[in-house]
């Protein structure tokens, strides 16, 4: 099991060192794409909320935004999810990563998710089309790249059961601003699938660092008195604050937006595929939600097992 000691170098060597805060940025920007393609957008109608996802860059990474509405308020909630890499650990050493900006990516069109013939959530499937870089550290492995598999789901769903505050600041006439907190009926619940076949390295009991992040931007118009107003959105709960890392071992949602499941499915060479634990390390900064999925090593790993 790891320590808490070791699942603070996890992080600081998995997640931060491969930039996740700027790729992130990148992806909940989706104009920045290179060249003149258009972007892909789709979109769900739900009551009283639009659920919608973007993308347009070349980089596993997606916009799922909600918008909702009511009769006092119109809030955008917009989360930039990025698939950002994958690190190799042993005990407390980095043993290899690889970040997602080190190969080239094809993406599929949005796929809208449905439940009883009801649609209720959209998904954009990556896969790399090249090599990946891969960087050891000393003694470990040659640093180059090397030919692997690798694709990635980002998924949105939205649930109208959840529940999200928005604390704002309003301006009023008299130069003066008050703080007003409201609360936005539904929600969206981020998921990620992954499958990684040919991982380079052959140190044994070592595990992988999956990497994602998410980072939100809030927007917020209210009707007063004086007509319709813009708001400041300073913090949004349960999703912002500034924590250190925390290992999740059960399936649940973190910071009420990201959907963790504690298993994953493993293969190596001609065995049988198997049920093995998987758990979640993240961080919150800000407005930035951090996450490492972290699962055995082996020849094929795929991530959440499917229920049987």
């Amino acid at each position: 099991m790891l320590d808490r000691k070791i699942l603070a170098t996890v992080l600081a060597l998995s997640l931060l060192a491969i930039g996740s805060t700027t790729y992130v940025a990148f992806a909940a920007n989706p104009a920045g794409g290179a060249g003149d393609e258009k972007p892909l957008i789709e979109n769900i109608k739900f009551a009283d909320a639009v659920l919608v996802g973007a993308h347009k860059s070349s980089m596993p990474a997606v916009v799922y935004g909600l918008v909702a509405y009511g009769p006092r308020h119109t809030t955008i909630l917009a989360y930039g999810f990025a698939f950002v890499g994958i690190a190799e650990v042993s005990n407390e050493t980095l043993v290899a990563s690889a970040g997602a900006r080190n190969t080239t990516w094809a993406n599929s069109d949005f796929h809208i998710i449905e439940h009883d013939g009801r649609p209720i959530g959209l998904a954009m499937g990556f896969r790399n089309e090249g090599p990946l870089y891969v960087e050891f550290a000393e003694g470990y492995g040659e640093s180059g790249y090397y030919d692997m598999n690798i694709t990635v789901v980002l998924m949105a769903f939205y649930h109208p059961r959840l529940e999200e505050t928005i604390l704002a600041r309003v301006g009023s006439g008299d130069n003066s601003t008050a703080l007003v907190a409201y609360d936005v009926r539904g929600g969206v619940v981020l998921a990620a699938a992954f499958k990684i076949e040919g991982w380079p390295s052959e140190i044994e009991g070592t595990r992988l660092v999956v990497g994602f992040g998410v980072l939100l931007r809030a927007f917020s118009w209210l009707e007063t008195r004086e007509g319709r107003i813009k708001a400041d959105v300073i913090a949004v709960s349960p999703f912002c604050g500034s924590t250190r890392p925390r290992l999740e071992r059960e399936s649940g949602l973190i910071r009420g937006t990201f959907a963790f499941v504690n298993k994953a499915i493993v293969k190596n060479g001609d065995g049988k595929p198997e049920i093995a634990r998987a758990f979640c390390l993240y961080q919150v900064r800000g407005w930035l939600l951090k996450l490492g999925i972290i699962v055995p090593k082996a020849d094929v790993v795929g991530y959440p097992a499917r229920r049987r």
